[in-house]
């Protein structure tokens, strides 16, 4: 994400290189009277480098400049003119672009704010969302990084954030904000010093560790300073070297925003997302368009708050969370409760002769695993016989009609599963319509686990065990430390009122792993050209500081050749 503008002889080419910076970096609004019509592409920052306007700065500008917070203090004379040309930038000729942000961050912000601080982290991270989407949610970049916090796929799934048919939690705002904190807290363990871990959430660690060791340099500015000297491999691209004296920019402007004359980042009644949001726990297979209109909520004010939500229909194998606004969490939370929510998100198709599950599918744009998750009882396939078909959640307002065999609907490539090939034959003689209803309608969900109220945790069942929480544990560490999956340790708390905010001393329960996987075991492993703690870390779903601990190393540097003892979870 680069970016960059080099002053122009003419007004006009100044205004228009400030309205192409003003579209490159407006997103998906969300106030309805304040923000201009949804773009849901994410900033690009690709240009020139950036240099100096020439414009005084005010006695007012001058003193959030020097201003300093935890992530921003101690810079040079030459750090603080780097950042200097990024506030200029902003302050000055972009001024528009930056009250659209703050308008976009409202719901968001101080949220960001509180998951940052209860990780144990500094505030003022909350600002990187500025420089990855602008606060936009919904973004999508050229690379396909996806969300408010710009997460890659493959990073996305290592922080546990589900991407399949239904649902892409990249988009959920809330839990890519602390997949995000949990990621910039490994990227702090592995750099320990905050604007080299900030460098690699843009980046990637190898990259910078690479860089850091090419030029021998231990500070970020400083191997900015001697970029030229690295080959291709080890370079840093320009993207990442103006990365980090943006983010300090925003630190700055955030911090000084109302004497700066922007209006700051609060929640405004004509939002379309009102802050503070409730996230509830809807069971598998809930139906959401209706749970919408029983709150009465049209499906663009329900999707504003859940982006991650592709459907109009909850994943039919786990629970997920849902959002409402503050002032029906009560009636939102009976809703789901009782489990009575039907008939809007779902269509229905009926099985005609010679029909497969692969026809189905590329009729009604359902793959094959999707319709026998949904109808586990499908098969064998019988003439006029009704699959329930979820429907999609893009596009507004509509749902799917009711399919038939005959009707043509989108194409799609169906899911790549067990083999569909079944044809249908006639009903036997003693088929009765009733008997065929009755054998096609789905047993009812087990019910999601509810509150307590304490808070304290309950006792923990057979297959899980009691962990009690120490000074700077969450959930996420809890995890790493034992080896599961975040979204396993969540489902095995969802008892508690806020399983991602713990106290010393609290108890929490710790799901087991099945098998051979419960022993925990390490192997030795010898470090190879271009690795780094972090690849050696990910490779074996353990922590850089794990590695470290265990094989009693001071710093971050590996060499080629070196043996160390990995543990493997």
């Amino acid at each position: 994400m680069q970016f960059g503008i080099r002053r122009t002889g003419t007004p006009v080419a100044r205004w228009a290189i400030f309205c192409l910076c003003a579209l490159l970096l407006s997103g998906c609004g969300t106030s309805k009277e304040s923000l201009p019509e949804p773009d849901n592409t994410a900033p690009d920052y690709s240009g020139i480098v950036l240099e100096d306007d020439g414009i005084a700065l005010t006695d007012a500008e001058r003193e959030a400049l020097f201003s300093q917070g935890e992530l921003d203090r101690g810079l040079s004379q030459a750090d603080l003119m780097e950042v200097q040309k990024y506030f200029k930038f902003y302050v000055h000729g972009n001024r528009r672009t930056i009250e659209l942000n703050l308008l976009r961050s409202r719901p968001y912000f101080a949220y960001a704010r509180k998951v940052f601080r209860e990780k144990g982290l500094p505030e003022e991270l909350a600002c990187l969302a500025y420089v990855e989407s602008g606060y936009n949610p919904t973004a999508v970049s050229r690379s396909k990084a996806m969300g408010m916090w710009q997460f890659m796929s493959a990073t996305g799934r290592q922080y546990d954030l589900a991407q399949d048919w239904w649902m892409d939690e990249r988009l959920d705002p809330y839990k890519a904000t602390r997949a995000a904190a949990d990621y910039l807290a490994e990227l702090y363990d592995l750099f320990q010093d905050w604007h080299l871990a900030i460098a690699s959430y843009n980046a990637g660690p190898g990259k910078m560790s690479r860089a850091l060791e090419g030029t021998g340099e231990e500070k970020f500015f400083s191997v900015c300073r001697n970029n030229d000297v690295l080959d291709e491999k080890r370079k840093l691209k320009p993207e990442t070297m103006q990365y980090v004296p943006r983010f300090l920019a925003m630190c700055k402007i955030m911090r000084n925003a109302e004497a700066l004359g922007f209006a700051p980042a609060e929640p405004r009644a004509e939002d379309l997302v009102s802050a503070p949001v409730r996230e509830l726990r809807a069971r598998p297979n809930t139906d959401l368009a209706a749970f919408a209109g029983a709150l009465g909520m049209s499906w663009a004010e329900f999707s504003a708050y859940n982006p991650a939500f592709k459907r109009y229909i909850t994943p039919p194998n786990r629970p997920v969370s849902v959002y409402v606004p503050y002032h029906v969490e009560a009636r939102a939370d009976k809703l789901l409760r009782d489990g009575k929510l039907t008939g809007r998100g779902w269509s229905t198709y009926t099985i005609a002769r010679n029909d497969t599950l692969g026809k189905i599918s590329v009729r009604t744009g359902v793959p094959v695993s999707v319709l026998r998750q949904a109808n586990p009882r499908c098969e064998p396939l019988k003439i006029g016989k009704k699959l329930r078909i979820p429907g999609t959640g893009k596009g507004g307002e509509s749902m799917l009609a009711s399919a038939s065999a005959p009707a043509k609907s989108a194409k799609a490539v169906p899911a790549k599963a067990a083999p569909a090939k079944q044809t249908v034959t006639r009903a036997s003689k003693g088929s009765k319509p009733a008997a065929v209803a009755a054998a096609s309608k789905k047993s009812a969900p087990a019910p999601a686990a509810g509150k307590s109220g304490s808070g304290k945790g309950s006792a923990p069942d057979s297959k899980s065990r009691s962990h009690k929480v120490r000074s700077g544990d969450t959930l996420a560490s809890i995890a790493r430390e034992y080896g599961i999956s975040l979204t396993a340790m969540r489902d095995a708390n969802s008892h508690l009122d806020d399983p991602h905010r713990l106290t010393v001393g609290q108890k929490v329960n710790v799901p087991k792993r099945s098998g051979s996987a419960e022993k925990s075991k390490s192997v030795m492993y010898t470090v190879r050209s271009g690795d780094t703690l972090w690849s050696i870390s990910r490779r074996f779903n353990t922590s850089p500081g794990e590695i470290r601990s265990m094989n009693k190393l001071t710093g971050n540097t590996v060499r080629p050749g070196d043996a160390l003892r990995v543990a493997v979870n």
